[in-house]
């Protein structure tokens, strides 16, 4: 599963936070919010655990296929 790096961004933008804070926020390695930031495929789980330590829902930051 692909995250939208605008998206993921803005997310965090607005929680005031950076891949160091979500990470550790969602009990996950900093190198997977990376790896999600940079467009590598992730866990639905990792999804999940970014969009709620960020509190919004995961379809807001799942990058949409062409």
């Amino acid at each position: 599963m692909k995250l939208s790096k605008q998206k993921l961004e803005y997310a965090m933008a607005l929680s005031c936070m950076n891949a160091y804070d979500v990470a550790d926020k969602a009990g996950i390695n900093y190198q997977t919010v990376r790896k999600a930031l940079v467009g590598n495929q992730v866990k639905p789980r990792t999804v999940g655990q970014i969009a709620k330590a960020l509190n919004i829902d995961p379809s807001e930051i799942i990058a949409k296929e062409n």
